[in-house]
């Protein structure tokens, strides 16, 4: 990796930039007095195949008609292959070949480190835009009209609407993570699924269309040092449990809130993102009984969960 920040930037710009589309949505609501309104929406995708493109699930919602365009302005016919809301990820087919951009590992990214946003933003269709900063925090969740997303990136480089869906590239020209929201009214806050979450949704829609996800049930948060020490957990790495479903798996195997999941099957966790990854992996083996170590204040106890 070249030390030249003035020259590395532009580069990887450069090298990645035919890899990132601009996604065009058209559609319709209905108002308040039944009245069919036309709408028109626009995001950003990148290819992790010749044919296939991955996106955000939010920017292709909307029913109706989707169109691909690429940095040299061709327009692609596209299908829409299947979308996981719950990680906001979802995957095009285009009639074309594209070149596709290469991932990266969002397990190795750390606070503090350069990361460049690149997209469409507000429809602008000329080449990709890029916006540089850095990873400012990790495990972050926050809830998008009924979905909870857990385990996101936070960045301060600028995402700006239309970005959604466009890649977060880390200083080897590689996706660490999808762009999916920004919080209105604050400044350099933006969020991305971390990559290593989205593939795995990411190659269940290319080989089957849909993604059959495992579900223990419940809503987690990473735990650090600060937090540990400010609710008094008894370790500083692991899954803080904020929620349980009920009637989940989780429920069924006595989880509380308040509970801290260290580890499943002797695996160690440090984030809800590693906990997704493991279970989704394990599920598609075939695997459907999980054993996960759990401290419950100072006591700590095996828990067996049954998917």
């Amino acid at each position: 990796m070249s030390t030249n920040i003035k020259e590395l930037i532009p580069s990887i710009v450069n090298k990645v930039s035919s890899s990132i589309v601009a996604i065009v949505t058209a559609g319709a609501v209905v108002d308040e007095w039944l009245n069919v309104i036309p709408i028109r929406g626009f995001g950003t995708g990148f290819a992790v195949d010749k044919h296939y493109v991955a996106t955000a699930s939010h920017v292709v919602s909307q029913l109706g008609e989707v169109t691909v365009v690429t940095s040299d302005g061709d327009l692609l016919e596209t299908e829409l292959v299947g979308a996981d809301p719950e990680v906001d990820t979802a995957v095009l087919r285009v009639d074309g070949e594209l070149n596709p951009i290469k991932l990266g590992d969002s397990d190795k990214i750390m606070v503090g480190e350069p990361v460049i946003a690149i997209g469409y933003p507000l429809g602008l269709m000329n080449q990709p835009t890029a916006t540089f900063g850095i990873v400012s925090a990790l495990g972050r969740t926050i809830r998008t009209g009924e979905i909870m997303l857990e385990g996101l990136i936070q960045t301060d480089a600028a995402i700006n609407p239309g970005n959604s869906g466009g890649p977060l590239v880390n200083l080897d020209g590689e996706v660490v993570g999808i762009n999916t929201a920004i919080i209105a009214g604050a400044q350099n806050i933006g969020f991305a699924i971390p990559i290593n979450l989205a593939r795995l949704s990411i190659n269940e829609l290319i080989s089957k269309g849909v993604v059959e996800k495992p579900r223990i049930g419940i809503y987690g948060i990473d735990i650090n040092r600060i937090l540990a020490r400010q609710y008094r957990l008894p370790v500083d790495r692991g899954v803080l449990v904020v929620s349980v479903q009920p009637y989940s798996p989780a429920d069924e195997a006595g989880l509380r809130r308040g509970d801290v999941i260290t580890s499943i099957d002797d695996v160690e966790l440090s984030s809800i993102v590693r906990l997704k990854t493991y279970l989704y992996s394990r599920y598609v083996e075939g695997k459907r009984e999980f054993k996960l170590r759990v401290m419950r204040g100072r006591k700590t106890m095996t828990v067996n969960v049954s998917l």
